[in-house]
Order: structure tokens, then sequence, then C-alpha cells
């Protein structure tokens, strides 16, 4: 470690409780902890944030020189000030929802933050907007506000956790209690375990495949290693039959006997797989 090292603490610092973690250098004589609040410096000006990690060494190949500092411990005026910032954060998003209805505008407000001095708001949505709306609908919430105001669009995940909510599960969002970044979802996760293919079965309230289908893939993909696969042809004590669901947890196949013919005369059968042996189809 560098000699600037030895004069700072590295933390990780988040802004949201599911927000990214961004690193920030601190002397050492403010001997933080994780989950003490912090006031450090930002492109978007001094910001409040809460320490979530001790880091060893600078990540990527950081120096010291670059990560911007630790200002102080965050006081109570400075508590005080985020949560009047909290309170402008919603007075801007009433005002730019008005802004957007009157504009007639494609875009859905998710978050606002105000930075701790109050001059700048953070507007992250979803949408897509031109250049001149851009810059118009910015110009016009900042006029009503009297602050600077800077929009982000993103995607439908990233806005969906911005907005947080519920999941159909019950439980606050994945995206907005924990998760900081998102995996890619395939929809051969869904079927691997065995999901119903409905939309409104496999999708979330942004729109996307659900976060939490990849939560138990990888056990799902090693338990069906020893199963047929669907549709395939197996010789059971009843006779020849095909594989037309499988229960992955329970180790458990339903097979249909015959595998052709008509249906009303098909008959369909409990087995664990070693009671049935794979018929390979003569090419």
């Amino acid at each position: 470690m560098n000699n600037a090292g030895d004069k700072h603490q590295l933390v990780g610092v988040k802004f949201q409780p599911a927000g990214k973690l961004y690193h920030f250098a601190a002397p050492l004589e403010m001997s933080l902890s994780a989950d003490d609040w912090v006031v450090v410096e930002t492109i978007y000006g001094e910001q409040l944030g809460q320490v979530a990690v001790l880091v060893d060494d600078p990540p990527g190949g950081l120096s010291y020189d670059q990560i911007k500092p630790v200002c102080r411990c965050a006081t109570g005026l400075d508590m005080a000030k985020y949560q009047v910032g909290l309170k402008r954060a919603e007075q801007l998003w009433e005002t730019a929802k008005e802004e957007i209805a009157e504009m007639d505008l494609k875009f859905k407000v998710g978050s606002v933050e105000f930075s701790l001095d109050g001059k700048t708001a953070l507007v992250i949505g979803t949408g897509n907007l031109s250049k001149k709306e851009h810059s118009d609908l910015r110009r016009r919430v900042a006029k009503r506000m009297h602050c600077r105001v800077k929009l982000q669009s993103v995607g439908p995940r990233d806005y969906a956790k911005a907005l947080g909510g519920y999941g159909v599960c019950g439980e606050p969002r994945c995206c907005s209690r924990f998760l900081t970044s998102f995996r890619r979802i395939s929809i051969r996760m869904a079927k691997a375990q065995g999901v119903s293919m409905a939309p409104s079965d496999i999708t979330g309230l942004c729109g996307r495949l659900r976060c939490c289908l990849a939560y138990e893939h990888e056990g799902y993909k090693e338990a069906s290693k020893g199963l047929p696969k669907l549709k395939a042809r197996v010789q059971t004590e009843h006779g020849l039959g095909r594989v037309i669901d499988r229960d992955i947890l329970k180790g458990e196949l339903t097979v249909e006997i015959p595998p052709d013919g008509p249906r009303y005369k098909r008959e369909r059968y409990h087995f664990m797989p070693d009671e049935v042996e794979v018929v390979k189809r003569k090419k």
C-alpha cells in the first residue's frame, strides 16, 4: 500500500439501500465503521451516504489520488438537510409529472435525489426524449423548483429499481432491496425450473423476465442432470411412454402411456428416474 494509503481509509459508500457501491477515501482519524453516515464529494456536489463496507485496496487499479474524498462524518445539520431534500424531492417529482403531462412526453419519473446543499436535483426516469424535449423539460422543472436539474434516462429494470414497491410474491422488490447489478436472465432458466411460460408468471413489474429466476437456476440445472428430458421416450413397467412433465425438486417424472395415438386412450403415471429407461429412437 502506498503512502496515501497509509494516511487514508478506503470505504464503500451507498446512497440507497440497494444502490451501487462507490469508493471514497477518508482520513484515518475519522475511524469510520460500517453503517456510519458520511458526507462525500460527487459530480453532483456534496451528498449524504452510508458506509457499507471497509475496503483494503483501491478498485480497478485506481490510485488514492483518483478517488474522491469523504468530506466529514455527517452532523445533525447534515441529517436535517437530507430530510429537507427528501421533502423537496417529493415536490419536484410532482412538478416533473405536471410538466411531462403538459408537454405530452413519453417519460416516467422513477426517483428524485437532491444534493446536500439543495442546489442540484437528479431526476431518474425511463422513456424516449429528443435532445430538445430533454432540454425543455429540464429547463421548465428547474425554473419552477429554483435549482439545477439533471435528467438521467435508464432502462426498465433500473426504472423499477428506482421506483421501489412490491413484487408479486408480496415482498419488496429484490432490485430495490438488495440487487446492486442485474444478471442476464434467459427464458431457458424458466424452462429448466418448470415454470409456467405465461407472461404473468415469468415477468416482473419492469416487464422483463424476473430476476429471481436466476437464484435457483444452478440448483435446478444440477438436479435435472439425472432426469430424462421432456418428450423423451421411456420404457416402464406399464409399457412404452413419453415424459410430459418433470418435478425436478421431487425427482419425479410424469409419463404418458402409450406415447402416441389418440389422447383419450393415453394414461398418465408417475415414476422415479430409476424406474424408467430412456429409449433412443432409431435414425
